[in-house]
């Protein structure tokens, strides 16, 4: 028998909190008859704790229990004969074995979390949005697949042991699809366990399964503690804080993925996401949902340098006209740019005057993530290889997916041997790249798209855990030229502020330079042809806009679009006097310059092949 006291507790923090002499319990738990928390010890021992009412604040049981050692105990609340998540368990038990069946048979524990951690003087990084190349990935299918070679395969420690392979990449953060912990079962009688944002055009009427698996995760979670599954050792809150630090250690910040269903409230939201923050040091949100509380979120202090990127919402109402946020700390999912660029890549009509307002996005006060492809929809490769959707795997007679994909297979529908129709989509996920990484904003990268990571067509592979969402490390040595190149466009943007300026390009000469920030162009210099019916357009950035190391100017950059299937000449603009044009890139050719020493043939002019672009670099001569 175990002897303890009952005292009235602390409203905050919310959940189960130990003390050196005790433990604190702050649960909002609503009974008709009675409610209570029950403790079990190693030597199967249950320990019962009714709740008094007389210890009430609202609809919150604040109550401090004097002398049992929680940490010794797992735990689990009641009311009447039901037993109760804990909205706030920090360590969840029985979920450990990842896609188990049977163990969706178990009961669900909960375990308080580790305060002590050593996180060897770890700070935030802030890296303000403008600076930042993001890249988006599965913990689980980052590293599942044998070829990755790690010990912990789809864990926090195997993404750890690929860190020297982002760092030389250059990203600058990851963004992890849901880390907390949720359940990866889906149960087809009645959608159990599913909730209605979880697989995006899911067709119910054609599913034919009785179980599948959850692989993204986007379904109300158990939101304060880190997956066990994706835990390499048995103590995930630990893997996870040590994957956090090693990542800073490496100049890498960590966001992550979070889905909120409409039922989940305001309150509950902003303290799930303070605590990652504090508990965690993690460095951004990306946020999902319906109902999200962002004004809340964006003006609170403690997430002042923190990330929160959300989607389809407008963020212009975020500030009074006189305000600006000292860092830019909120940021809009640009599927806009997504669409209107596979539109424009693929050679659409009409696009011109769209792609030039997008690629220059860039507002004062919120950023803009930009990005080509993400874990719905096609892959980059899939992209310029499929026409339609397959989704035959997913068990719902291709009927699930957006049919909305403005991909092109160039010819051919899925696999080929044609080397014109392959050398074409080398040449288009090359175009894809450079506007990618030519427009403001903030680019995402979709993690395997740099080495050529295929689905095989399925653009909704919620379900598959397997090949299809397991990225093949052995093609990152196969497609080693577009790892290379993709290595070279981040290192460029890295090195040119002209590239990514904190704020828009105004389209002016403000300076009084003699040249505006930025200009477009066609096939005259100053002339842009922005008919309905053209599809070329160069576009110049004046690089005495930007200053570099020891305050020198920028180099200009002229960027010329050719996405129509004929050659256009563009008559090039003249630069100051001292400086030359010089490529630095060309797609039709598949060349790229990192010292940019190759001049243009012709100062005055170039020729861009059909579905091409080519980079120049205004510079002094060596």
């Amino acid at each position: 028998m175990v002897d303890y006291k009952l005292k009235a507790g602390q409203p905050y923090p919310l959940g189960v909190s130990p003390y050196p002499n005790g433990f604190n319990i702050a649960i909002p738990i609503q009974a008709k008859k009675e409610c209570g928390m029950l403790l079990y010890g190693e030597k199967q021992n249950t320990i019962q704790i009714p709740f008094l009412k007389k210890y009430l604040a609202g609809e919150l049981y604040a109550i401090f229990v004097e002398g049992i050692d929680i940490t010794k105990y797992t735990y689990q609340f009641y009311r009447d004969e039901e037993r109760l998540p804990d909205p706030y368990g920090k360590r969840i038990l029985g979920r450990e074995i990842w896609g188990d069946y049977q163990g969706k048979q178990k009961e669900l524990y909960y375990h308080t979390m580790e305060t002590e951690f050593s996180w060897q003087g770890d700070r935030p990084l802030n890296i303000p949005y403008c600076d930042s190349i993001l890249y988006s990935l599965h913990v689980r299918g980052f590293t599942k697949h044998s070829s990755s070679k790690v010990k912990g395969k789809g864990t926090f420690t195997g993404l750890m042991e690929k860190i020297p392979y982002l760092k030389e990449l250059g990203i600058t953060g990851i963004e992890l699809m849901p880390i907390y912990e949720f359940d990866e079962i889906i149960k087809n009688a009645g959608y159990t366990h599913m909730d209605e944002m979880l697989v995006p055009y899911m067709d119910k009427e054609h599913a034919t399964w009785e179980y599948k698996i959850n692989y993204w995760g986007f379904t109300k979670g158990d939101y304060f503690a880190p997956k066990a599954s994706y835990a390499h050792t048995d103590d995930p809150v630990k893997e996870c804080r040590t994957m956090v630090r090693e990542m800073h250690k490496n100049g890498i910040e960590v966001l992550m993925q979070i889905y909120f269903p409409d039922s989940i409230s305001w309150s509950y939201m902003y303290e799930v996401i303070k605590f990652w923050v504090r508990e965690y040091h993690i460095d951004g949100f990306h946020i999902l949902g319906q109902d999200i509380p962002i004004k809340l979120l964006a003006k609170e202090p403690l997430l002042g340098k923190t990330k929160i990127i959300v989607e389809r919402m407008d963020l212009s109402y975020l500030y009074r006209e006189e305000e600006k946020p000292e860092f830019k700390n909120t940021a809009l999912f640009h599927e806009e740019f997504m669409y209107e660029t596979r539109k424009y890549l693929k050679g659409d009509g009409d696009m011109l005057s769209k792609v030039a307002e997008l690629f220059r996005k860039n507002p004062a006060k919120t950023a803009v993530v930009n990005f080509l492809t993400s874990y719905q929809g096609f892959t980059l490769h899939d992209l310029v290889s499929y026409d339609r959707k397959h989704n035959e795997e997913n068990g719902e007679n291709n009927k699930d997916g957006s049919e909305y994909n403005y991909s092109w297979n160039c010819g051919v529908e899925g696999k080929s041997r044609k080397k014109q129709v392959l050398d074409l989509r080398k040449k288009q996920m090359w175009n894809a790249w450079l506007m990618l990484f030519f427009a403001q904003g903030t680019p995402m990268l979709l993690s395997g798209d740099e080495f050529l990571n295929s689905q095989d067509g399925n653009n909704n592979p919620y379900c598959q855990d397997n090949r299809i969402n397991w990225l093949n490390w052995k093609q990152a040595e196969t497609n080693k030229e577009m790892v290379e190149f993709v290595k070279f466009l981040i290192q460029m943007r890295k090195s040119h502020p002209i590239l990514h300026k904190e704020e828009q390009f105004r389209i002016m000469d403000y300076i009084s330079c003699g040249y505006p920030d930025i200009s477009y162009h066609g096939d005259m210099a100053w002339y842009p042809q922005f008919e309905n019916y053209n599809r070329h357009l160069g576009v110049m950035l004046c690089g005495k806009y930007a200053k570099v190391k020891k305050k020198k100017d920028d180099d200009f950059f002229y960027v010329a679009y050719n996405m129509h299937w004929a050659e256009h000449e563009f008559a090039l603009p003249k630069l100051p006097s001292g400086l030359k044009w010089y490529v630095l890139a060309d797609s039709e050719k598949g060349e790229y310059f990192p010292e940019a020493q190759v001049p243009s043939k012709k100062q005055t002019q170039i020729v861009v092949s059909g579905r091409s672009m080519i980079i120049l670099i205004g510079k002094r001569a060596d």
